[in-house]
């Protein structure tokens, strides 16, 4: 009996110390996955601050980027600067005294007042363009002022008039008292007006008025064809007619 008792107390004591060893192990092992929680922990926190860096940083990219932009003046129909023209009438006059009767119609011409100030925007002259293109077709007719029949100068006067310029006069001669004095016809741009001599007998000097289109173009009414578009330095014609531009 004695002997079973020592046997008996030697398991219990074996069976604490196993026991006592794995709750050692145990430990040891939750300890490390607690290290391991604790680094795993500290580098996504780290992460997360480096992405908020990252997210403020574009953040405030894009709002100086949006400043940036409404900075910008952006205008969807720019005004395009107009090369400076400057007068040439003194050219004009010097041409005119070598003809006597030519010179005759200039001095009365210019006694109703020359070179008068008249200003009118690049997109403004656009509009008037494209009002006068609509005449296309249009047949001649003296006095005309629509699309049932129209004279040279009363196709000036009513694409004016359509694009909100009202202030300018009924015929081709008075229209051609305004603006600076172009006689090159390499300086004239779309926009400026062109005024001719001599293409029916009267004592006038401006006979006949168009509107350049740029590119050596005009637009204007003939009295045989109607509205149409021609040149300016057409040689057979119209270049000898020319008289100048503003």
């Amino acid at each position: 009996m004695r002997g079973s008792f020592f046997i008996l107390i030697i398991i219990i004591f074996s069976g604490c110390s196993t026991s006592k060893r794995s709750l050692v192990n145990e430990l040891k092992l939750l300890k490390q996955e607690h290290s391991i929680l604790i680094k795993e922990n500290k580098r996504l926190n780290q992460e997360r601050e480096d992405l908020n860096k990252q997210v403020i940083e574009l953040e405030n990219a894009l709002e100086e980027s949006h400043s940036e932009i409404t900075r910008i003046n952006i205008d969807p129909k720019p005004e395009i600067p107009v090369v400076e023209i400057v007068s040439q009438l003194s050219e004009l006059e010097a041409y005119f005294q070598q003809d006597a009767s030519l010179y005759s119609k200039f001095v009365d011409f210019r006694s109703g007042g020359i070179e008068k100030p008249f200003k009118v925007s690049y997109s403004d002259m656009q509009r008037v363009i494209t009002e006068a293109k609509t005449y296309i077709g249009t047949k001649h007719v003296m006095g005309g002022l629509s699309s049932n029949g129209i004279d040279c100068s009363g196709l000036l006067y009513v694409s004016f008039q359509a694009s909100g310029i009202t202030n300018v006069p009924r015929t081709a001669e008075d229209f051609a008292r305004y603006g600076l004095v172009i006689i090159n016809t390499n300086k004239l741009q779309a926009g400026d007006l062109v005024f001719f001599t001599n293409t029916y007998r009267t004592s006038k000097l401006v006979t006949h008025a168009g509107i350049c289109l740029g590119n050596g173009d005009f637009i204007h009414t003939s009295s045989s064809k109607g509205v149409m578009i021609s040149r300016i330095n057409d040689p057979y014609y119209w270049r000898k007619k020319f008289l100048f531009g503003t």
